[in-house]
């Protein structure tokens, strides 16, 4: 009988469990905040946001949680320079991925704006259909605007923490080495000044 190997997917699980994490306890914080049930919550994130830009930022979201996770993951590998070009690579990636988030709000804003622009020029403005354009005017430039306010500092967040976990991981790092030649096994005690 042969064994099937088990893939490890123990990085990916980390990241879903840090995203999930995440959404909950910023859905409990807007739901203690707002007043609102979750679902009503829920319901004016589809509404406003719509699905296709949910979609496209948990994914980006998701591989930068997953970036941070894969560079927490390099402090077991031994060999200084394998340990800091996997380290720089992920940290390059989880940037890269922060740079899709801040790209994708900004080109579902453009889009709100475009097709609010669109709306206006297909049609003719009459007393009778005024209150009509003005909420579906409304409605794309709340698309417009709302994306950018979530995804810009969701993405500067993300970055920031990406940056100072990849400062701190070089710290610790540059201590391993400092104290192992020095005799030193506790990589978080600075070396003497001498």
């Amino acid at each position: 009988m042969r064994l099937m190997p088990i893939v490890k997917v123990t990085h990916g699980l980390k990241a879903l469990s840090l995203m999930l994490g995440v959404v909950v306890i910023s859905l409990a914080a807007s739901v203690i905040l707002s007043g609102n049930t979750s679902a009503n919550i829920l319901r004016w994130a589809l509404n406003v946001l719509g699905l296709p830009f949910l979609l496209l930022l948990g994914s980006l979201v998701f591989a930068s949680l997953l970036a941070l996770v894969k560079l927490y993951e390099t402090t077991s590998i031994q060999n200084v320079a394998e340990r800091d070009s996997r380290r720089l690579k992920w940290l390059q990636a989880g940037q890269q991925s922060c740079n899709g988030i801040a790209t994708l709000a900004l080109t579902f804003t453009l889009l709100g704006i475009s097709l609010g622009i669109g709306q206006l020029s297909d049609g003719g403005l009459t007393p009778e259909n005024i209150n009509q354009v003005i909420a579906n005017l409304t409605s794309q430039f709340s698309l417009a605007f709302m994306t950018s306010v979530i995804g810009l500092p969701l993405s500067a967040a993300l970055r920031t923490v990406l940056i100072v976990a990849n400062a701190s991981l070089l710290v610790v790092s540059e201590n391993k080495l400092e104290n192992h030649k020095c005799g030193s096994t506790n990589p978080l005690i600075a070396n003497p000044i001498v």
